[in-house]
């Protein structure tokens, strides 16, 4: 589960910012164009001219990409955003974010797939008044083929791309609530998917090129399963909004000893879902959940509780006040988390926690319609 990005309010060490995650895809990028697509356009290259080459065309992407982002950048943070901008990497999704004004999200989305389709009509005149065997050739035309995909990917309405960010900025501008912009962008998505589906498959049909269609299904998976996991993660963030650790924590009911086999402790659990502390002389010595006792062999070789469990040095205790989204470390590392209070401990354990992210989003759409038909039966 993941939460929104949103800017801060206070000021920020720099206004750009590499990001983080680009050096592999970039090294894979460059190893792709030195060693197949450069080589495969003009096999005469000698060795210097290739390097030349290949540099040469690693600054167009770079160029390209970052180009586009500080475009992007420079419009959402004239409208107010404090983030600096992402260049290169993974960073905040300010596109996405609430704290900017819609209208300045659509502006930079549309700016944002402008200059790289501006750049691509350039780089096609480019390529045409060049010899087809050089280098400067396959550079044009990679020039031609990145700023392409940038500006036609406000097309795709798929989690991750411009495309969705739009949406979501045309829902928000048109008064969404909080807990319904993402399901109302994503049905705007899927329906834009089936479009895109329908158009590829027509397009196929029509220039006999039959292997287009395997696209268009691509395409339409990518904005529907995209869409699904999205809706879930603001579910889950919104959820994790509302509450705090001690509002969704369990109380712990279950101890055992730290020379109880795991299969004696599992036969007396009521529920696949328990957290069990470990005790020895009235002090806890760690926890077990369910990723412990499932763990491959415990059962059969008759493993003992204490060394399966999670020694307590290892676990942070949150208090009952603390922010739910502080739970997540320890969920993503042990597959549960304990809560302190003065009762005692509880805990958060994954599988429930969906249940009741699942159960409160349930109840709210309830009380939607519940509010809905209300104001129907009421109006004049």
């Amino acid at each position: 589960m993941s939460t929104p990005t949103e800017p801060q309010g206070g000021p920020t060490p720099g206004r750009v910012s590499l990001g983080s995650g680009w050096l592999w895809p970039a090294a894979f990028v460059a190893a792709f164009l030195a060693l197949v697509y450069l080589p495969g356009h003009n096999p005469s290259s000698t060795g210097g001219d290739g390097l030349v080459a290949t540099i040469a065309a690693l600054y167009v992407i770079g160029l390209t990409v970052v180009g586009v982002r500080m475009i992007r950048g420079i419009i959402l943070r004239a409208g107010g955003s404090r983030e600096p901008i992402t260049l290169l990497g993974r960073g905040p999704d300010l596109l996405i974010s609430t704290a900017i004004r819609p209208h300045v999200r659509v502006l930079a989305v549309a700016a944002g797939a402008v200059a790289p389709a501006l750049a691509a009509v350039i780089a096609y005149r480019l390529a045409g008044i060049v010899d087809p065997t050089t280098d400067a050739h396959a550079i044009a035309g990679l020039a031609l083929s990145a700023n392409a995909v940038i500006a036609a990917s406000v097309l795709i309405p798929a989690p991750g791309f411009p495309g969705w960010a739009l949406r979501l900025a045309i829902v928000d501008g048109a008064g969404a609530t909080p807990d319904r912009r993402v399901r109302q962008a994503a049905r705007v998505a899927r329906s834009a998917g089936v479009s895109v589906l329908l158009v590829v498959g027509v397009a196929a049909a029509l220039i006999g090129h039959p292997m287009l269609m395997p696209l268009g299904f691509v395409l339409a998976f990518m904005i529907w399963s995209g869409t699904q996991a999205t809706i879930g993660q603001d579910s889950a963030a919104r959820f994790l909004g509302a509450h705090t650790a001690g509002e969704i924590a369990r109380p712990v009911t279950n101890e055992a000893s730290p020379d109880e086999p795991v299969g004696d402790l599992v036969a007396r659990l009521r529920t696949d879902h328990d957290v069990i502390t470990v005790a020895s002389g009235g002090g806890v010595l760690g926890a077990l959940g369910p990723g412990q006792l499932s763990a491959r062999g415990v059962l059969k070789q008759r493993v003992r509780c204490a060394d399966v469990m999670v020694p307590l040095a290892s676990l942070r205790l949150l208090s009952l006040v603390s922010p739910s989204v502080e739970l997540l470390p320890e969920l993503a590392r042990h597959g549960f988390a304990l809560v302190s209070g003065p009762d005692g401990l509880g805990y958060v354990e994954v599988a429930d926690l969906r249940r009741q992210i699942r159960i409160w989003i349930a109840l709210g759409d309830r009380r939607a319609s519940s509010s809905r038909g209300d104001a129907v039966r009421h109006a004049p």
